[in-house]
């Protein structure tokens, strides 16, 4: 009788299943708990209720290339603010990406017969969190928001999204010390590292609710499993953009060598029949091109076609 092979223990809080299951289900009270300090911290929003809309962990949506949690705020003073947060990397796509997000959920709200929309707009945060430090920008929580050339932030604004650089985490650490941590600093650290000793011997109650719920979730096979598969996903989307930019470079980078020897070839020889020189590879389009700066003959650039 064969032995059923447990699937490997999912640790790290980025894996995107792993980040809306510890979010997602506000029957959790934990759930509601580290919700309201990730949002809170972030934005300074006061949340009096939490809304998910999107609150299924679905094991079946691997393939999906966003997975985004859809939250609905009620704050203290009785705004609606809808937010939307993901776990990334910070590409080009993603910033075309969360400002599409914003811009469609304001949209959304906006019915086109109806001209008062103060009455019926409320404002939007999107959250965006990095495993990347942005050079230009040295900070944990980086915020965006429109502002006129004065630096005055624009009136009555309706959108705003944070960018939290997690890896800069420890350069908060290095200022503050482990021990004096915020909440959300020490929800951020978990996110980052994962449940260390040194974190754990805090006694928090954030990082204590953020380990029970890996736990919670490392309890469900297929969870798990789906995680594992998540990851692999993520990975293979990333080696395809690579390669299909890598192919890119290669290929411009060949059309560029191709047509600087053509016109110095078509120079030195004008008449000779250039169609000898196409569809040759990088080395011997450079070889050639070498060749004509040396005013080598024609029966030597033949002999570098293989002709």
């Amino acid at each position: 009788m064969k032995t059923k092979i447990k699937p490997k223990r999912i640790t790290d809080f980025k894996n995107d299943l792993i980040f809306k299951f510890m979010l997602s289900d506000l029957n959790d009270s934990r759930c509601y708990y580290l919700l309201k300090v990730i949002i809170e911290g972030i934005t300074g929003i006061k949340c009096q209720e939490l809304f998910v809309l999107n609150s299924e962990v679905n094991p079946e949506h691997l393939s999906d290339k966003d997975m985004v949690l859809d939250v609905r705020v009620k704050t203290d003073e009785g705004k609606l603010i809808d937010i939307e947060m993901q776990n990334s990397a910070l590409t080009k796509e993603v910033h075309y990406r969360f400002q599409i997000y914003g811009a469609r959920m304001i949209d959304h709200q906006v019915n086109r017969g109806d001209l008062l929309y103060s009455e019926n707009v409320h404002e939007v945060y999107t959250i965006l969190f990095v495993n990347d430090i942005d050079r230009d920008n040295l900070l944990l929580i980086d915020t965006y928001m429109p502002r006129n050339q004065l630096n005055h932030v624009r009136k009555y604004n309706l959108l705003t999204h944070h960018n939290v650089y997690l890896p800069f985490i420890d350069a908060v650490v290095r200022e503050k010390g482990l021990k004096n941590l915020s909440k959300i600093e020490l929800a951020i650290y978990t996110l980052y590292h994962g449940i260390t000793d040194d974190i754990m011997a805090l006694n928090s109650e954030v990082v204590i609710m953020m380990k029970e719920k890996m736990d919670q979730f490392n309890e469900d096979e297929e969870l798990v499993l789906a995680a594992s598969k998540r990851q692999l996903v993520k990975i293979q989307h990333h080696q395809e953009k690579v390669r299909i930019r890598q192919e890119g470079k290669e290929e411009g980078e060949l059309l560029k060598a191709k047509e600087k020897t053509l016109k110095l070839f078509n120079k030195r020889f004008p008449d000779e029949n250039n169609e000898l020189l196409e569809n040759l590879a990088l080395l011997q389009y450079d070889q050639i091109f070498d060749a004509l700066l040396e005013n080598e003959d024609l029966k030597t650039i033949k002999k570098i076609i293989g002709k």
